[in-house]
């Protein structure tokens, strides 16, 4: 089978490998579409610290060709998405369904071959049927649960309003939890005008350029001078990762999503903020629950189902697997404005 290897940072190999076997627990998937995520892209800058060579790929959907001989609940020519986290089922952790949390985790894409491939071989716990879903949309069921995740733990209120940082991918998929959740005023945050506009398609009510307005008077003037209930960080930058405890309300909620990429100073406004105001603060990684994968996945292909969350338009370019260098080259080195980045094996 043809599979795209990661050999050095940014530096791929398309490649023809030995196609993989399912074990007994195992089912093999013919892959459909495969996203980047933003952490791949961090990655390949100077993170990696995984074994070499390696398929990666965690955001993906295919068919199932094979199953192995103790497989019970999927069956060939099933059209599935995958969950790219294997937990190991025996520390505090796991055992208390707290998944996400666990101390000896594996993840496809990163300690196991992943999605950039014509074949992958997952368990079958990690496989959910995904029904008649285009796969492009099927592979961003992934990224859809990572926002669920972090919506559902923040524990949103009919009519709240809420502020999100960064209006990249997790940023917009948050937007449209926050919607169905309840939320009454969702406040776009970003320095890129055009993603600002288009924000407001996905159900954003008010937006704010960062490089065009002062941040925390706008704010006050949106929430009749209390700021907003809650904040959630999305961008994973240091300034924003400190502005969330300049404009939430006294009494508020603050979610940290986005990836910290260096280390985070803060002014003494900022966390004497924590306490004189009595924040409530959680951070969120990854998208699971018990019992696995956890109530973020239902929901996120049930609401994909009914047509309430809308994806597609998210994806902005399409690439073929012999062209993998080329679609992180874009990314990694911005060469344009993109996306969702979707590879089709």
């Amino acid at each position: 089978m043809k599979a795209g290897l990661l050999i050095g940072l940014n530096e791929f190999d398309v490649r023809e490998i030995e196609k993989p076997v399912p074990g007994p627990n195992e089912v093999l998937i013919k892959v459909k579409a495969a996203g980047i995520c933003g952490s791949d892209i961090h990655k390949m800058h100077s993170e990696w610290k995984y074994a070499l060579p390696m398929v990666m790929g965690h955001e993906f959907a295919g068919v199932v060709e094979e199953v192995g001989l103790a497989v019970q609940q999927v069956q060939a020519g099933d059209r599935v998405a995958v969950a790219p986290l294997i937990p190991c089922r025996e520390c505090p952790y796991c055992r208390a369904g707290k998944y996400q949390l666990c101390e000896d985790y594996k993840m496809i894409g990163s300690q196991r071959y992943g999605g950039f491939a014509e074949y992958v071989v997952v368990p079958e716990e990690n496989v959910l049927n995904v029904g008649e879903m285009s796969f492009a949309v099927a592979a961003m069921i992934e990224p859809l649960a990572v926002a669920a995740h972090g919506v559902i733990g923040l524990d949103v209120q009919l009519g709240d309003t809420v502020a999100v940082f960064g209006l990249g991918t997790i940023g917009i998929l948050s937007v449209q939890w926050l919607q169905i959740a309840g939320a009454k005023k969702i406040i776009g945050i970003d320095l890129d005008q055009a993603k600002l506009e288009k924000a407001f398609m996905y159900g954003v009510t008010d937006t704010i350029n960062v490089m065009r307005e002062p941040l925390e008077e706008r704010i006050l003037e949106l929430t009749d001078g209390l700021g907003v209930d809650i904040s959630l960080e999305c961008a994973g930058s240091s300034i924003t990762e400190e502005q969330c405890l300049l404009v939430t309300k006294k009494g508020g909620k603050i979610g940290y999503q986005g990836i910290a990429y260096s280390d985070v100073m803060m002014r003494q406004k900022a966390f004497e903020n924590i306490f004189r105001r009595e924040y409530s603060i959680k951070g969120f990684w990854n998208s699971y629950s018990a019992p696995f994968p956890g109530k973020e996945w239902q929901h996120t292909i049930d609401f994909l189902q009914q047509g309430r969350i809308e994806v597609t338009s998210l994806i902005s370019h399409y690439f073929s697997l012999d062209q993998l260098q080329e679609a992180f080259d874009l990314t990694v080195q911005r060469k344009e404005s993109y996306n969702k980045v979707m590879i089709l094996p």
